[in-house]
């Protein structure tokens, strides 16, 4: 396979749907319509792993090639153009001649899938192949580019290069305390020196994790020790270029442009610099998927340098038990293409992959592809670590009493347009704990009163109801909304608030049906 050009790299993601153009009858179509541009334009898709879950962990050695290949045939055949393999968690997941190779330091393992990792591996560096090298092969023949995902910080060996200073955990695992100061050189070299072997791997493009536990300096050194920062990531960028013609460099941060400052990552000079080609926005912890991930100061940050960004769907709906379904990865694909997305990346999806995984893949890869099928908007509740920097949720939400003169707002963003004929169904949904039906509980969408749209009560044992809205002569907007929620009085006897748990939005479109399709039933 010919190496990636890096201007075709950043060419070849779809235009934000900011700049899409609108025609004359865009009304009638769900999303804005695409500039003839953005229509000749291949769009960036891309599928991450993490070497271990669903890989590495989950095969009895020696491993057999047929299933050293799999992370890359189960993915081949979708919209994924791009294979991006995350190579480090305490250690990386190649024949590391430099650094240390996962699980060297936890031997003898006393877990099943640790076990099998190692020797997996080992299996394979005992055949005279290298595991990061036969997944670069494997994707390669299927067409796909591969870029080697690394994570930057983690814990440190050296005692005396601890961050030191206790907090609170955050972006996936570990404590603040037990993590690398990133203001000793020693901790950067020996980052880079990973980062300079994996960078000599015949791939596409190098990506340096940065949102996986993010802590990088003391508290009180994070903003003076930023500059730091960028000039580890300005030597980053300046070697992997040097490796290979045309390498693309990209970074993951977290979703806002605040958020990362917070933590030492000046991610806007970055890409001023262009010393990264794309940012990959996440919060690690908050697995839920989000349909209003804030990443819109990413969006601008990037666009004017140039850049490109590439937002993360996150797996699950509400809890790590539940994989998101088709319907709200579309809901939240939609989002993120009408925020400005330039591209998408998926990961950890239901494993082994079957049906539903595929058509997500297949749905990641066109705004076209989405812009007709139904969707399901769900607001994430709350995570108090994600909540702590930053990156908080409007639900739960608790009005603590009745009282006809206080009132709350939910805001969320809504791809599809609900006013349009092509639309066959709008229904909101709200999840209410401790209501009964003599509560004077009130509903507005956009300040306009929902009282008149049909209303379906159902109370499930004794701990809350759903209310189901029809929505016809009110409907959300396409684009920014605001739910305004008030309890204004209780029934005699009943004193204590509500509290509104979840928020749904279901949006059906109009098409034809099977000769042998029949209207729903219950």
């Amino acid at each position: 396979m010919s190496p990636l050009n890096r201007r075709d790299f950043l060419g070849s993601a779809v235009v934000s749907a900011a700049s899409l153009t609108n025609s004359a009858d865009s009304r009638s179509a769900g999303l804005p319509l695409p500039s003839e541009e953005a229509k000749r334009k291949p769009r960036r898709a891309m599928y991450f792993n993490d070497a271990r879950h669903f890989y590495l962990y989950c095969y009895e050695p020696p491993m057999q090639l047929e299933d050293a290949w799999r992370p890359i045939d189960e993915v081949a055949g979708t919209s994924v153009n791009t294979f991006i393999f995350g190579v480090e968690s305490g250690g990386l997941f190649n024949h590391t001649k430099v650094g240390l190779r996962w699980g060297a330091d936890q031997r003898p393992f006393t877990s099943a899938y640790q076990w099998r990792a190692w020797y997996n591996m080992q299996s394979l560096i005992d055949r005279g192949l290298d595991p990061l090298q036969v997944l670069i092969d494997r994707a390669h023949q299927r067409g796909l580019e591969f870029i080697t995902s690394m994570r930057i910080s983690g814990k440190t060996r050296n005692p005396g290069h601890k961050i030191g200073v206790s907090g609170a955990y955050a972006g996936g695992a570990g404590a603040r305390e037990d993590c690398a100061d990133f203001s000793h050189q020693e901790v950067r070299q020996e980052r880079f020196a990973w980062l300079e072997e994996l960078a000599g791997y015949p791939v596409e493009g190098i990506e340096m994790d940065f949102a996986f536990t993010p802590f990088y300096f003391k508290p009180e050194e994070i903003k003076t020790h930023a500059p730091v920062m960028t000039e580890f990531v300005r030597s980053i960028s300046k070697m992997v270029r040097a490796k290979g013609k045309n390498r693309i460099v990209g970074a993951r941060v977290f979703p806002t442009e605040s958020m990362n400052l917070s933590l030492g990552l000046d991610v806007r000079a970055w890409l001023s610099e262009k010393l990264v080609d794309y940012v990959a926005p996440l919060f690690y912890g908050f697995f839920a998927l989000d349909p209003n991930m804030p990443f819109e100061s990413l969006v601008e940050a990037a666009h004017m340098s140039g850049g490109e960004i590439y937002p993360i769907l996150q797996p699950y709906f509400l809890r790590h038990e539940d994989s998101a379904t088709p319907a709200m990865f579309r809901a939240a694909i939609a989002n993120y293409w009408a925020k400005g997305a330039d591209g998408l990346i998926a990961w950890f999806l239901h494993w082994p992959p079957g049906e539903a995984e595929r058509s997500i893949l297949t749905d990641i890869g066109d705004p076209d592809v989405v812009r007709e099928k139904d969707k399901h908007y769900v607001l994430p509740p709350r995570q108090q670590d994600a909540a702590a920097l930053g990156y908080d949720q409007p639900l739960p939400l608790q009005l603590e009493k009745a009282n006809p003169n206080v009132s709350a707002q939910i805001p969320f963003y809504v791809a599809d347009d609900p006013g349009s004929s092509r639309v066959a169904r709008v229904r909101l949904r709200l999840k209410i704990l401790n209501l009964v039906t003599a509560d004077r509980f009130k509903v507005k969408l956009n300040g306009r009163d929902l009282s008149s749209e049909a209303l379906r009560r159902t109370s499930h044992r004794y701990e809350f109801q759903w209310l189901e809205y029809t929505l016809v002569r009110v409907r959300p907007e396409r684009g920014p909304n605001n739910l305004t929620v008030s309890l204004e009085s209780r029934p005699e006897g009943l004193e204590g608030g509500v509290t509104v748990d979840l928020v749904e939005l279901l949006i059906e479109y109009d098409r034809p049906h099977a000769p042998d399709a029949r209207p729903e039933f219950l």
